[in-house]
């Protein structure tokens, strides 16, 4: 969840490194749960008849999910 102390680091971050000097508002916040494996290569494979994953995107899901959907779709 949103934790208040990783709020106010990223507020800070927000303010010294990349907007510095400028007035901002914050309109949405965000928070969860990301699984990072030790290799970059995601995971796409059938786990059973009915059961099929596309995991460990590495923190790239929104920018290569559309592509592991499709490679997901091929497998079915």
């Amino acid at each position: 969840g949103q934790t208040e102390i990783i709020q106010k680091k990223l507020e800070q971050l927000l303010k010294e490194v990349i907007l510095p000097n400028q007035d901002f508002q914050i309109a949405h916040r965000w928070s969860g749960i990301m699984g990072i494996g030790n290799s970059k290569n995601s995971i796409v494979s059938q786990l059973s008849d009915t059961v099929y994953c596309g995991v460990r995107l590495g923190g790239m899901g929104v920018a290569i999910g559309s592509l592991i959907g499709t490679e997901l779709a091929d497998l079915v």
